[in-house]
């Protein structure tokens, strides 16, 4: 399957301080600033589907905001459940667009 590179949002927005969330082709991506560098991720928590642009970002820490469960931003992995894993995707920032690749 090959892979598209999109227009998934602002960078500004992200500097702002406020996630983004888009869909891309039918899959919902969520956009954070972690030390620094974009992030994109799933749209929702792979623990119970909650809204992840909700949630709280520390130190690249993720909190979902339905039952606290924490992510790491630059792994995907989950603290509370080893075999639960973020999907991130690659995202590069050219200009003001955040371009993502799914």
């Amino acid at each position: 399957m090959s892979q598209t590179e999109y227009r998934a949002g602002s960078l500004a927005a992200l500097e702002a301080g406020e996630p983004v969330i888009t869909e891309i082709g039918g899959v919902e991506v969520a956009l954070f600033l972690c030390e620094g560098e974009v992030v994109a991720t799933q749209g929702q928590c792979p623990h119970a589907e909650g809204p992840l642009h909700e949630g709280e970002v520390e130190k690249c820490i993720l909190t979902c905001p339905w039952h606290g469960w924490t992510f790491n931003l630059k792994t995907g992995l989950c603290g509370e459940d080893d075999s639960i894993v973020l999907q991130r995707f690659p995202a590069r920032v050219v200009g003001d667009d955040v371009l993502v690749t799914l």
